[in-house]
This record gives C-alpha cells, structure tokens and sequence, in this order.
C-alpha cells in the first residue's frame, strides 16, 4: 500500500515518465467538462494531504464509496459515482521500490496490539486486544460480544483516520497499531 488515510492505495508501478504522468493528469482534470465544481472539489482532495482531503470532502457534502478517493459520491445521491485513476489520488512507485513494498507486506510480523473502539452513539470506549494481523471482521465480533449486539439485527462500521475498515482487511492494511482509536457506528438493520 502507499499513501495514507483516504489516499491509501494498493502499490503500483507506471512506466511512464513523471513529466507524462504529469501531463496525463491535467489532462484527465480537463477532460472533466460536467458538474465541474464536484471535480475540482475532488482534485483538491487528491492534491492535498490524507486530512485535509477528509475535511474537503466533508465540506463539499461528499465521501468515498470504498475505502479511497478512487470512487467519490455525492452524499445527497449516492447512485452518481465518480471515479478517479490512480495516478491523479497517489504517485506511483519506482520499480525498485515497488518489490521492496511487496517484500515488506509479505514479512509483517504479527504483534499484539490494544486498540480503543469508541462507540459513538454511547459516547463509551471499549478496549480490545488483538494482533496487528486480525482481520477487521473479528474486531466487530469482539465489540459486538462486549456490547451484546446481535451481528444479524445491526451493521458495525468501524472508521480510522476518515477511512472505513472493511471487514476481509487486516489490521495492519490501515496502520491500525497499538494504542489507535478507532471510531465505531452501529445501525439497526
């Protein structure tokens, strides 16, 4: 992964000089001819840092349909998605830096780790203890068992650093380490 927070994205490598790369971004930003005050509120997302990005996007009365700024919706229809390519959310990596990253996620160690779940609607946290390599789904099954909430009646959303965790990811996937807080949403189905 590079980036961070909403700017986090799976690693890749582009083969095309910086200077094209760049020139193939304003390019795609020109190219946007409709509802072009959305896109230039998303291009200020994608070029500012992972923070400031959330807020941008907040202001603007949109959000992240997965996990980045690669599919961006408006909050008022979120049926009409628009979609951002790689290289205009984070730059790609060079060759040599893109094994590096692979070799690194492949050598993760698996350490404890205590994270704070604060539960929104309760104004309550809850601390539970697991490794850097559980996979968010067991972290809901953990507070929903401390919170007796039934899985099958209500939807747990888990958020960190303006980012959603999706329940097949690992922990570590969203630099969730020891001592984060993490928010937590509970909805009734």
């Amino acid at each position: 992964m590079i980036g961070e927070g909403i700017k986090q994205i799976p690693a890749y490598v582009c083969k095309i000089p910086y200077d094209k790369l760049n020139e193939l971004k304003e390019k795609f930003w020109k190219s946007r001819k409709y509802n072009k005050r959305i896109w230039k509120a998303i291009r200020e997302c994608c070029e500012s840092d992972a923070d400031t990005a959330v807020m941008l996007l907040e202001a603007a009365e949109m959000a992240v349909v997965k996990n980045d700024l690669r599919q961006v919706m408006l909050l008022t229809n979120p049926n009409y998605i628009f979609k951002v390519p790689n290289y205009c959310v984070t730059d790609p990596v060079f060759e040599r830096d893109y094994k590096k990253i692979k070799e690194k996620n492949k050598n993760i160690e698996s350490t404890k780790i205590k994270i704070v779940l604060y539960y929104l609607a309760k104004n309550k946290n809850v601390k539970v203890e697991a490794t850097n390599k559980t996979k968010v789904k067991k972290v809901k099954e953990s507070f929903a068992k401390k919170m007796n909430i039934d899985l099958k009646t209500h939807k747990i959303r888990l958020l960190f650093r303006g980012q959603e965790l999706l329940d097949e990811n690992p922990l570590y996937f969203n630099n969730v380490g020891d001592g984060s807080k993490i928010q937590v949403m509970v909805n009734e189905l």
